[in-house]
Formats: C-alpha cells, structure tokens, sequence
C-alpha cells in the first residue's frame, strides 16, 4: 500500500490542479453572458425618455425643467435698487432711537436698505468695519440725545431733522 501513497501523491495533486484550472477557462454561466446585439439597440431607444429604475427612486428633474419652474431674477442685475439710489428723501429713514456709547453719539434707524446704527460722519457709519446704512450721498451732520432728534445732509446740503415718532 505504500506505492499506492506515492502515486496518488506524485500524480493525483496534479491532476486535481489540472481539472481546476480547465475548469476557470470554460464558457461564462448564462447569468453573467454579455447582453445581445438585440438588447444593446433596445437599451439606446431608451435612453430618450428616462426610466423609473426598478428600485423605487424617482429621478431628478433636468436642467431645463428646473429653470422653467423657477425663473427668477431681476431683469436687469446692474439696476439700481429702489430707495437706494442717492435721491431718496429723509422721510424713508425712521429714528427708531438715540443713546451714548462712551462719548459718542449713536442713533438707531431703519431705511429701505436696513437697519442699524449710525453715527455723525459722511457716511453715518460708526466705524470703518461697519455696514453703510444711509443711501449713497446722505451723512449724518449731528445727533440731538436730549430731543431724540438727527440731522442730516444730502450731497452737503443739509435736510429737516428727523425725530423719534
């Protein structure tokens, strides 16, 4: 029986090793063959109308479809916006209050372009990082705590001092 060991050793394991290596080169199973001529020319008339995958997903709009649900912006984006373009008059501004910051004036008020605080100066901002509230050509020229009043200018010439209602 010794012989019969050495035999199944020396040939069997090859053959065992030939039988799995023949049997990787073999035709692919049904399941993953390549789809046919007939299908690859069903599959390109498909692709003019989208599908509703299988899976349950909607698909999402395109781009024309999402311009045309929403078409928005103004008409012209260099226009100026109204009530800001340096012809306003005062009565657009409200003084909604005055107060004293250290030693500084300060008035909050509230225009077409926003709200915030002023104070005396050509562009009425407090400080150089602080947003421009007054249209463009408009400065505070002074700032009355005691009457709840403040006087401004447009174009250096000075307006009817507006006060807390």
């Amino acid at each position: 029986m010794t012989w019969w060991k050495q035999a199944a050793e020396r040939w069997l394991l090859p053959v065992v090793v030939l039988l799995l290596v023949g049997g990787c080169g073999g035709d692919m199973p049904s399941g993953t063959a390549p789809p046919s001529a007939a299908a690859k020319t069903a599959t390109s008339s498909e692709t003019s109308a989208p599908a509703v995958p299988a899976i349950g997903l909607t698909p999402l709009p395109s781009a024309e479809e999402v311009q045309k649900a929403a078409p928005g912006g103004r008409a012209d984006p260099f226009a100026r916006l109204s009530g800001v373009d340096g012809q306003d008059s005062a009565s657009e501004l409200t003084l909604t209050g005055v107060l004293v910051v250290g030693s500084q004036q300060r008035a909050l008020v509230a225009t077409p372009s926003g709200t915030g605080v002023i104070c005396v100066g050509s562009d009425g901002r407090c400080s150089a990082d602080a947003p421009v509230i007054l249209p463009t050509g408009w400065s505070v020229l002074s700032i009355d705590v005691d009457r709840g009043c403040i006087r401004l200018a447009l174009n250096g010439e000075p307006q009817d001092s507006v006060c807390i209602a």
